[in-house]
């Protein structure tokens, strides 16, 4: 599964866009929010992380032909 730049992105904005929010009317439920948003695009990559892991570790089994070990 490729990262899914577009949801990336627009987590980012959110997150950013709500930290604006809190600064601006010093209202902690924004800062939430603005954290929320932020932990979200995490995980997003740190799925893409493992994916690509995997990926690389089935890669480097079927070039040497250890499948399984």
């Amino acid at each position: 599964m490729a990262l899914d730049h577009d949801q990336f992105n627009q987590l980012l904005s959110e997150a950013q866009a709500h930290a604006d929010r809190a600064a601006s009317e010093n209202n902690p439920q924004h800062y939430q929010q603005a954290f929320e948003f932020s932990l979200k695009a995490m995980r997003l990559l740190a799925e893409e992380s493992g994916n690509w892991r995997d990926a690389v570790v089935r890669a480097t089994e079927e070039f040497q032909g250890d499948e399984g070990i």
